[in-house]
């Protein structure tokens, strides 16, 4: 998410045109001249992470997150980063048919946005419905200590 950001600023405070605005790992990790397979090994792992707490946050419901949370979760965090991966998917199988850049992805093209904006969209959504769940485990968490104020 942090990367992101970073690309938003170089692209509209600091005048760095979109294709050479890469964040900050991608002027380090580039593999065909894109840091798109830097994006594409971020989302995977993500989405496994992701992936990985759906069980055991469902054993969590009702209990300590809500059904509302968890249904945020499982739409806004799993179903978009899902979404998210297909179209790194589509960004890297342009970037190995075009030898590198122009790679356009499908929701850039379909809505009219640049690709920084786009997935700096899709992180964004994925972070927060990620931690909505999150609240309501941390205000479980603590709760149940004396001494640890439960969070508003």
């Amino acid at each position: 998410m942090f990367g992101h950001v970073i690309q938003l600023a170089q692209v509209y405070v600091l005048g760095v045109p979109e294709g050479d605005a890469l964040g900050l790992l991608g002027y380090f990790i580039q593999f065909n001249g894109t840091e798109e397979w830097l994006h594409l090994g971020f989302n995977v792992a993500f989405l496994v992470s992701l992936y990985a707490l759906v069980l055991p946050m469902r054993g969590l419901v009702p209990g300590v997150v809500s059904a509302a949370a968890f249904g945020v979760f499982l739409v806004g965090a799993v179903g978009l980063e899902t979404w998210h991966v297909v179209e790194h998917f589509v960004i890297v199988a342009n970037v190995i048919a075009n030898g590198g850049c122009p790679c356009p992805g499908i929701g850039d093209r379909l809505l009219g946005v640049t690709d920084t904006q786009l997935h700096f969209v899709y992180n964004a959504v994925a972070y927060a419905a990620l931690v909505t769940p999150f609240r309501h485990v941390m205000r479980d968490w603590a709760g149940a200590r004396p001494g640890y104020a439960a969070a508003a």
